[in-house]
């Protein structure tokens, strides 16, 4: 019996670092330079975004942040951490920045190596293939759409429509529900060793580890560290 692939998007399917990091670099020397005291480089900024982003997504991920609050945060705590205090317009200029990005970032359309081609192969074997994400709604299904992804899913299950965030067990059982699939016949394909892998496994499902750097030494857990060796892994 052919397994049903669940998908991660971002970093596992999609680009994120590159997509994202082209947006951003529009987006602060549009916006932000000529507002911001101080000779700061577009690659200043990003540098402390991707650490600030990551912070903020790991407080909305626990519910100590709404997708609301998420958007500008994470741009205002980034001019700050440039050293920057605060100045007459920096709320304004964070909303404007969240804004830019969430509509410039989802419409890029670079994918990691072998993602499309490998989807390609999975579903012309006879795989039932799905997008499992923590990523927003209405976010998601634009990068689906526009990289060319969503032919081979039949489906695009975000934490937004779940009602909970990997790697809450519900978020997995509810992908279930929602797919008529069985966690004997489910496998999660992720980057993320947390909220991808052991997330999964703790709802008895499988679980690959997509690392492109290599896997911890200790690790525990199947991985790949290109998306063409799921084309020489079984799958069943």
């Amino acid at each position: 019996m052919l397994l049903d692939l669940f998908f991660d998007l971002d970093r596992t399917l999609w680009d994120f670092d590159l997509n994202s990091r082209e947006a951003l670099n529009e987006i602060f020397l549009e916006l932000a330079q000529p507002q911001l005291p101080g000779d700061f480089t577009a690659q200043d900024f990003i540098a402390v975004y991707e650490v600030e982003n990551e912070r903020c997504w790991k407080d909305y991920r626990e519910g100590r942040l709404t997708q609301q609050e998420l958007r500008p945060l994470r741009f205002k705590r980034s001019v700050e951490k440039l050293g920057i205090g605060e100045f007459e317009g920096m709320n304004a200029l964070a909303e404007s920045m969240g804004e830019a990005y969430v509509k410039r970032a989802p419409y890029r359309t670079a994918l990691l190596d072998g993602a499309m081609e490998v989807c390609a192969a999975l579903k012309e074997r006879g795989h039932r293939m799905f997008i499992l994400t923590n990523g927003f709604e209405e976010v998601q299904h634009i990068k689906m759409h526009n990289s060319g992804l969503s032919p081979y899913f039949l489906q695009v299950l975000t934490s937004d429509a779940l009602g909970f965030k990997k790697p809450r067990r519900e978020a997995f059982d509810q992908s279930i529900t929602l797919t008529n699939s069985s966690a004997s016949r489910a496998i999660m394909i992720g980057d993320d060793l947390e909220c991808d892998v052991e997330g999964a496994c703790n709802a008895g499902w499988q679980a690959i580890h997509f690392d492109p750097k290599g896997p911890e030494s200790n690790s525990a857990f199947p991985h790949i560290a290109n998306l063409r060796e799921l084309l020489e892994m079984p799958l069943t």
